[in-house]
């Protein structure tokens, strides 16, 4: 073979070879842009429903102390009503704080559906119920008996709270 066909099929093959290695670098660069992006939209999705559990979490915080500022409320006002007329819980008690507490019970309930974690949820409903109990009472011991066990569930659900609210704030796969 003469040395011009040499270089030829030299030619060509340099070029077949550059032309592959060129398709296959192209073919693992789409794999892995593709790959990226299907990370980043895990991702993305992630961090919304950890934003959505952050916003209930932070809701469920507020709606709680609101309901045990209301019924505290509530119960000073019983207070106030036994010592005027002798009689536990018979006295009429101030309609808005009473309406207030309802619709900070609803909106708790609302909330607490939300979020992923059970046993918040069940520790929250437990404290809500205590909560409501508080104005069907017996007599004053029985009133003092759940505010006191209300004080105690309460410190140990804000602590709940708090550790899934440290959770959603930041992501282990992430750093």
């Amino acid at each position: 073979m003469d040395p011009q066909t040499w270089g030829f099929l030299g030619a060509l093959g340099g070029t077949v070879v550059g032309a592959s290695a060129s398709i296959i670098t192209t073919v693992i660069n789409a794999r892995n842009v593709s790959r990226n992006q299907n990370s980043l939209e895990i991702y993305k999705r992630q961090e919304i429903f950890r934003e959505f559990q952050r916003d209930n979490y932070l809701k469920i915080q507020e709606s709680t102390y609101r309901a045990y500022r209301l019924v505290s409320l509530l119960y000073v006002e019983d207070l106030q009503n036994l010592k005027n007329s002798g009689q536990w819980q018979q006295g009429i008690l101030n309609a808005e704080n009473s309406n207030e507490l309802l619709f900070t019970v609803q909106n708790l309930t609302m909330y607490l559906e939300r979020i992923q974690n059970e046993k918040v949820r069940e520790e929250i409903r437990n404290l809500t119920g205590k909560m409501i109990r508080v104005s069907h009472t017996s007599d004053l011991k029985e009133s003092n008996q759940l505010l006191a066990e209300i004080h105690l569930d309460i410190s140990s659900a804000m602590k709940i709270l708090g550790t899934e609210l440290r959770n959603n704030y930041y992501s282990a796969d992430v750093i």
